[in-house]
């Protein structure tokens, strides 16, 4: 399987869980405000994993472009962190219908959990895929976000048998991580790979000639 086979078929598993996160959202039949109060709880969440979500897609994109090469074992880990995404859209709507409840906190901080977990064995396949000194080994070696996320996500475990809503808002937390520190990453990238805004740019401009 090729390199752009594998980031297409997961850009659509992708698309399709953006959109069934989407259509979990029980719009109120009533036009009042209190009508759309009433299912914060389940916009909360809806926003939360949409984040994470588009988090992962971006950090994905980016770790394909940088690699030379993949092997089945890239394709099997990315396929198992497929399979922790698509049961984000069922456990982000029962969180959000029961924010304060334990199980639906603990199935929803658990598959974050486990997602978090298949991406790093991704990151992981994809530096033994390719040679020591490239590129995305470089870049991937340097990257601590992956294992800060688990770190955090076993302490929400713990947390969600004392205070359940603690697993939605622990999730928001990591998320905001991998955001802001995202700055840091791209310019570790744009020192190795220098000259890719200039390429980006040319194409761009000799695209609409």
């Amino acid at each position: 399987m090729t390199k752009s086979r594998l980031e297409a078929f997961t850009d659509g598993v992708v698309a399709i869980v953006l959109r069934v996160l989407v259509l979990e959202i029980k719009i109120p039949n009533t036009s009042s405000f209190h009508s759309l109060w009433v299912i914060r709880n389940t916009l909360l969440a809806y926003t939360i994993s949409f984040i994470f979500v588009a988090v992962i897609w971006v950090n994905h994109h980016r770790i394909f472009q940088m690699a030379e090469r993949i092997n089945y074992r890239v394709v099997w880990s990315n396929i198992f962190l497929l399979f922790w995404l698509t049961l984000c859209p069922s456990v982000t709507s029962w969180v959000g219908r029961n924010p304060e409840a334990f199980w639906p906190e603990m199935a929803y901080v658990l598959v974050y959990t486990m997602w978090s977990f298949s991406f790093g064995i991704l990151m992981r396949q994809i530096m033994k895929a390719n040679k020591s000194d490239s590129h995305v080994v470089r870049v991937l070696s340097k990257d601590r976000r992956s294992l800060i996320s688990m770190m955090i996500n076993l302490c929400l475990i713990a947390g969600v048998f004392f205070v359940p809503l603690i697993g939605l808002f622990g999730r928001f937390f990591v998320s905001g991580i991998w955001i802001f520190s995202y700055k840091k990453a791209d310019a570790y990238y744009q020192r190795l790979f220098p000259g890719n805004r200039k390429e980006a740019g040319t194409e761009a401009f000799n695209s609409k000639k």
